[in-house]
């Protein structure tokens, strides 16, 4: 097993975010098509996600990171896409960035929660109180300040599945 750190940076907001994830090696032989998800003792069932992020190296790796823990990913760089993805797709959970290039993650949950219930985690680069209380005032069922942690995020979908059930 090889391990693999990166580091991406938006520098337009002046944050960074770190992921660290476990890859599997070029010599190691695959068993199936379908990637073997990193942590078996999830609680949670695979989720269908939609997942909004206009950075596209955190939006690619997050979107790797969900699939390698079995979960179904849609993805959207934009509110306009995410809303049209919404309108067309079911799924069971919004991963949505606050600050997206044409509206925001809070304008998103707000539009989508007309038409649906929908459990909601926000992520964004800023995490003061205020834009917590706004994050779950707009519908946000947990705020997450980035960088994220793979395990923080796993264990904010372990309670929101087990609160949904």
């Amino acid at each position: 097993m090889e391990f693999a750190h990166n580091i991406f940076s938006d520098e337009s907001l002046c944050h960074w975010s770190f992921f660290s994830f476990a890859a599997q090696g070029r010599d190691e032989a695959t068993t199936a098509d379908r990637p073997t998800p990193l942590r078996a003792a999830s609680r949670t069932r695979p989720l269908r996600i939609l997942l909004v992020e206009d950075h596209k190296d955190t939006l690619r790796s997050l979107k790797f990171l969900l699939t390698r823990l079995g979960h179904q990913v849609l993805s959207a760089e934009n509110m306009t896409e995410a809303l049209r993805i919404s309108e067309a797709e079911q799924f069971d959970l919004l991963l949505s960035d606050i600050g997206l290039p044409d509206g925001s993650g809070l304008e998103l949950i707000r539009q989508i929660r007309q038409k649906r219930e929908v459990n909601a985690i926000a992520v964004s680069g800023y995490g003061m109180d205020e834009d917590i209380q706004r994050s779950q005032e707009a519908g946000f069922f947990e705020h997450l300040t980035k960088p994220i942690s793979l395990d923080r995020l796993q264990e904010v979908i372990d309670r929101i599945e087990s609160q949904s059930r």
